[in-house]
């Protein structure tokens, strides 16, 4: 039998892949385009400062931006308006878009990455004239955020944002 690193990366669907191949959805096992949120004839004409940035990240952040299906990822790249691809065999964030869309989208991948090891602190010095701060009380944080996130999850579904 194989070592462990073997098992884990088979069970996760990682074997026999090429390292630059984008993220599969771990639940369906289909082959994700680029998440866009702006309509097809809008991806055609690129900014004057479009590039790509990438990130090196770890393997538990990978799961996380991934998120169950590939809708972490997707969410960050339509609030964002760039283009995420995730290479997980080399643990590689690749983001693309104009300056200002791969900044918002580094950001919220920050963002996300820090929510696994605890409470995110958004600061004054976080905004881009991208979002809008509310102070919750913490007696009513619960209701805010619901049974497992699903309350907050459904605000930023209806409402096309990202909530931390």
């Amino acid at each position: 039998m194989g070592d462990r690193s073997e098992e884990a990366d088979r069970s996760r669907g990682r074997r026999g892949r090429d390292s630059r191949e984008p993220s599969r959805s771990r639940d369906r096992g289909q082959s994700r385009s680029r998440s866009c949120s702006y309509d097809a004839p809008a991806r055609n004409k690129k900014p004057d400062d479009y590039g790509v940035d990438t990130m090196k990240i770890t393997d538990d952040d990978a799961a996380f931006i991934l998120g169950k299906g590939g809708k972490t990822k997707e969410k960050i790249s339509r609030v964002s308006e760039a283009e995420i691809e995730l290479f997980e065999r080399d643990l590689i964030l690749e983001i693309r878009g104009s300056r200002v869309q791969r900044r918002r989208a580094k950001k919220y991948c920050e963002g996300v990455m820090a929510q696994r090891t605890g409470p995110v602190n958004v600061t004054e010095d976080y905004n881009d004239d991208d979002l809008t701060m509310l102070q919750v009380p913490q007696e009513t944080v619960g209701f805010v955020t619901g049974r497992a996130g699903n309350f907050l999850r459904t605000i930023e579904e209806e409402w096309g944002t990202l909530m931390f």
